[in-house]
């Protein structure tokens, strides 16, 4: 009799146990696939006076300006960025924190606009940033960046950002740019094969100064 209960309650926790691990499972993949798609052109206007205040930015800023640092604050693992060029200050300041959050930074850039008058490069280098150029009478004229893209992380959407937008305040805040911001798989892995290349490809930076 008292085998026979064994056997019952032993099977009971072993019914608890499938049910619970088939629903553990279950709220894993069902978060997986209710990834949030995005879809977002964000445009850049000469003359634009509508300013705003925004927990990204220490001064008040245009809301494109806005929308674009609340996705280049948003990685929980990588951010890999090819830039032709970069001087905004802001930015670079997101990209600082990214680091200092522990967020895995790679960027790659232009060898003739590496240290132009303004560069975020000394700031990037300072802070042990990886940075990659080639030396070529060809330009690194691509400007995007990549967020999250290599992670499996369920609470992560991998981004790309493209477009004609370089990271300097005269094309935040002087130009007409438009930055497509999107959560397409095919896109992403596009541009996440790109970046790779590119990084075999190019060289780290030595400062012979």
């Amino acid at each position: 009799m008292i085998t026979n209960n064994v056997s019952k309650a032993q099977a009971v926790i072993a019914l608890l146990s499938v049910v619970f691990v088939s629903h553990i499972a279950y709220k894993f993949f069902r978060k997986k696939s209710e990834r949030s798609e995005i879809n977002e052109v964000i445009m850049f206007s000469s003359g634009s006076t509508v300013l705003k205040r925004s927990k990204n930015s220490r001064c008040m800023i245009t809301p494109s300006m806005d929308r674009l640092l609340h996705y280049l604050n948003s990685p929980r693992h990588s951010l890999d960025v090819c830039m032709y060029l970069m001087t905004n200050m802001d930015l670079t300041n997101a990209i600082l924190k990214l680091n200092i959050r522990g967020v895995k930074i790679r960027v790659i850039i232009d060898a003739d606009m590496a240290y132009c008058n303004g560069s975020a490069l000394k700031r990037l280098e300072k802070h042990r940033i990886p940075v990659r150029w080639m030396k070529s009478t060809n330009l690194m004229h691509h400007k995007f960046c990549l967020i999250d893209a290599g992670t499996d992380d369920v609470r992560c959407t991998p981004v790309v950002m493209l477009g004609s937008l370089n990271w300097t305040t005269q094309a935040l805040n002087g130009n007409w740019e438009a930055v497509a911001v999107t959560s397409q798989i095919k896109l992403v892995e596009q541009y996440k094969i790109e970046f790779e290349r590119l990084w075999v490809q190019f060289k780290p930076i030595v400062d012979s100064v």
